[in-house]
């Protein structure tokens, strides 16, 4: 039975009074099939039963159409999980040899700071995201002597902060036109500016 017929009021009224009524009719046809005299208490334990059969059918027919479309819809996750790897795939094949070059130029750019390999290599884990007690937690160190190589590298590189090292970096990898539009990825996409 679909699940849209069960979903209004009206309809589960509908289906719960055929359920009913087709009982009765299994209870009537099986007392006229007996022989003998039936008494309230045979009749109602055999409505009882032929109940429980009618809704037992009707849940295994539910049963079965839910089953099939959880595969349906399972089949189509599973396509889309399959062109969503494919196009990550594109993508990081494409980007390889960009990201190797990125990778190179700010390797040069820390060298040309004049950062240590330490510096570099926190200002590169800076980069990734991490926080500094992250950062510290790998290089097993604390917290504060990460912040103040993280002062080296801000005063070395003639920078604030982590947010003007990130957009040192970042901000070339955008085309900024007229009217405050970006072009990103072949995409243009508009900021809004507050007030």
């Amino acid at each position: 039975m679909p699940d849209s017929l069960l979903n209004s009021w009206g309809a589960r009224v509908l289906v719960g009074s055929a359920v009913v009524v087709v009982a009765g009719m299994l209870t009537l046809a099986d007392s006229l099939l007996e022989p003998g005299p039936h008494t309230a208490a045979a009749l109602l334990l055999d409505f009882t039963l032929s109940l429980f059969n009618v809704l037992s059918i009707l849940f295994v027919i539910w049963l079965v159409n839910r089953v099939r479309s959880i595969e349906s819809q399972t089949k189509v996750l599973r396509h889309s999980l399959l062109v969503a790897e494919e196009k990550g795939r594109e993508w990081r094949t494409r980007s390889r040899r960009l990201m190797a070059g990125l990778s190179q130029a700010i390797e040069q750019q820390f060298t040309e700071w004049g950062l240590t390999p330490a510096e570099a290599e926190i200002a590169a884990l800076m980069l990734k995201g991490l926080s500094l007690r992250e950062i510290g937690g790998l290089r097993a160190t604390t917290e504060t002597t990460i912040r103040q190589q993280a002062q080296g590298i801000y005063r070395k590189s003639n920078l604030a902060n982590r947010a003007e090292l990130s957009a040192y970096f970042l901000e070339d990898l955008f085309n900024v036109v007229e009217d405050d539009t970006v072009a990103f990825s072949g995409e243009v996409q508009r900021h809004k500016h507050p007030i």
